[in-house]
């Protein structure tokens, strides 16, 4: 065993004099060994809720100061920090290795607003953004959720009847209510529909005859202080922390049922996640889902109960039962079935929302009748994707990173955005390379105007390096490849439409991701946003499952129907990856 050494931690601000009981106010003095890493002593204390890149260095927003006894830097830590900075004693929770006693202060991270899109537009109420940039109308504003405690409020988003933000970092609106409940029960028959995302977890109480919506919850998914994507939380699971995975998303999701206890009937629930999430909501094993042939444990539907699913979550049974007026409800609970490991329930959720689940589905290609050639694009921390031309169908799926939902001091869209602007005004070639000083300095955001980051920058300024740049060119080269290889697939049909699903396409500037070859310019006129197309599809699904109108046989014919192809065994994702790397227009 190494040996034990003293961290003394100060939060937030300088170290305090003032002492209570010979103790310092706002310290505390934790043990650990010495060849650990700080993150672990960290999170089991609570003093830090994780990092975006699941423990490899690469967000830093796990930076902390050593006040005394500073480690000396990793050659990672060195190419992540400025000079200046190391010499300030920042270092990296997640591989920084204290040898001796030590103090170090606990920053405070201010991160970007989370916007948790829980609206969604079908078919013709489609929002069509192309040159509209992120001017959508003050009705579809009202019904874009915001989460995150603590995050600054942006003046230029106004949004009406303000959700409620609770201590635990979610997003209820209660019937436009000011969130207090109403003991009496509410008549009807509602049906319970989750969006499991990998960075928010959205809920909604609707109506089973009308769609109407009773209540919202939402919350960010916990699970992210294993990091933001599915390739870190798989890690962290065959680590040994399935349950501590598993846990709190249940968590979460009791919670949201608390805030239905008002209503009279559920006669469903319905959850839609991409594969890795509803393996790890279910305690299924995801080793297999992280390397080659990629395979997961369960594909099809799945139907439990309640109890299968909060089991061994505290005080489950009690809230349990006053939803059901005292009686152990018995409500069944769907999870979404798979198309593949990398193509999930959230998207054949979105699918059957959008009515583009074939409807022939043995696949006769011989079929007479002209239809429409349909794109979706779900993009966040993974960019998921299906072609169809309602009688063929062909998904995929690519690993996004954190590019396209922000690192915590910029969301996405804004990133995007900003690379075109930066883009036309010829601060930023077209190989991705930062013009001086921005390249040395950054790009800091003030007063919406962009200039250089100078000898002023600081940890919570929203700012844009030449880092940031990279990241975004492959992410958007991973899109952009992912797409032409179904188009080839398909055999280079004429698209009718492309849409977009999910909250980053609700809020795209598509002109701004024409611009850095996000999108083709062919897209140019044929691109909706669909909004929040797992949640509509986990309601459509309840709906129609607890109705017998569709069973689970059916989803499997349809599934089995969808063509999945693994990006990583094509030869030609390599060499389109490569080609499109490069910003602007094509």
């Amino acid at each position: 065993m190494s040996e034990q050494i003293k961290i003394t931690i100060v939060m937030h601000d300088e170290k305090p004099k003032a002492h209570k009981d010979g103790e310092p106010v706002g310290e505390m003095t934790l043990t650990q060994e010495s060849a650990l890493t700080l993150m672990p002593v960290l999170l089991k204390n609570g003093l830090m809720d994780g990092s975006f890149c699941g423990g490899r260095g690469d967000c830093g927003r796990c930076v902390v100061q050593f006040l005394k006894g500073a480690p000396f830097p990793t050659g990672l830590e060195r190419s992540r920090l400025e000079p200046r900075e190391l010499r300030q004693g920042y270092r990296l929770a997640c591989v920084t290795r204290p040898k001796t006693d030590c103090t170090i202060k606990i920053l405070k991270v201010e991160v970007a607003e989370t916007s948790i899109v829980t609206e969604s537009n079908l078919l013709s109420e489609n929002i069509d953004l192309n040159g509209q940039g992120n001017s959508l109308s003050e009705n579809h504003r009202s019904n874009v959720m915001k989460s995150n405690v603590g995050a600054e409020k942006d003046a230029d988003r106004p949004v009406k009847n303000s959700p409620v933000i609770s201590e635990t970092g979610a997003s209820v609106i209660e019937n436009g209510e000011t969130g207090e409940k109403n003991a009496k029960k509410k008549i009807g028959r509602y049906i319970i529909a989750v969006d499991l995302g990998t960075t928010t977890i959205a809920m909604q109480l609707r109506d089973a005859e009308t769609g109407t919506v009773a209540e919202t919850y939402c919350a960010m998914n916990p699970q992210r202080r294993y990091g933001t994507d599915v390739l870190a939380r798989i890690q962290a699971s065959v680590d040994g922390h399935g349950e501590e995975l598993r846990r709190p998303v249940c968590e979460v999701i009791l919670t949201g049922l608390r805030q239905f206890t008002a209503y009279d009937k559920i006669l469903c629930m319905c959850i839609a996640g991409n594969t890795v999430m509803e393996h790890l909501l279910l305690g299924l094993d995801v080793s297999s889902l992280g390397k080659a042939p990629f395979l997961p444990v369960e594909k099809g539907l799945q139907i439990i109960t309640p109890a299968r699913l909060f089991a061994g979550i505290d005080g489950a049974s009690e809230s349990l039962r006053r939803m059901g007026g005292g009686i152990f409800p018995d409500f069944p609970v769907y999870v979404a079935p798979c198309i593949s490991a990398f193509v999930g329930g959230d998207i054949v959720a979105g699918l059957y929302a959008l009515g583009l689940l074939a409807s022939d589905a043995q696949g006769d290609r011989e079929k007479p009748g002209k239809t429409d050639v349909v794109l979706m694009i779900d993009l966040g921390t993974n960019g998921e994707m299906a072609l169809t031309d309602g009688h063929r169908m062909v998904a995929t799926a690519t690993a996004a990173g954190p590019a396209f939902e922000g690192d915590g001091t910029m969301i996405g869209t804004d990133r995007i955005a900003l690379t075109a602007r930066l883009l036309k005004r010829g601060i930023l070639d077209e190989t991705g390379l930062l013009e001086e000083p921005y390249f040395t300095e950054g790009v800091r955001i003030e007063e919406g105007k962009e200039i250089p980051a100078a000898g002023n920058w600081k940890k919570n300024d929203r700012y844009f390096r030449q880092d940031d740049v990279r990241a975004l060119q492959m992410a958007k080269a991973a899109v952009r490849a992912g797409v032409e290889i179904l188009w080839e697939e398909m055999g280079r049909p004429e698209l009718e439409r492309v849409i977009l699903a999910g909250g980053f396409g609700y809020y795209l500037d598509v002109e701004a991701a024409i611009a850095i070859g996000l999108l083709p310019s062919y897209m140019r006129g044929r691109v909706q946003a669909a909004g929040n197309t797992s949640l509509a599809g986990a309601y459509e699904l309840g709906r129609e499952l607890c109705g017998n109108r569709v069973d689970a046989v059916w989803l499997e014919e349809r599934t089995a129907f969808a063509e999945s192809i693994n990006l990583a065994e094509s030869v030609r994702f390599e060499e389109l990856y490569l080609k499109y790397m490069n910003l602007g227009e094509s």
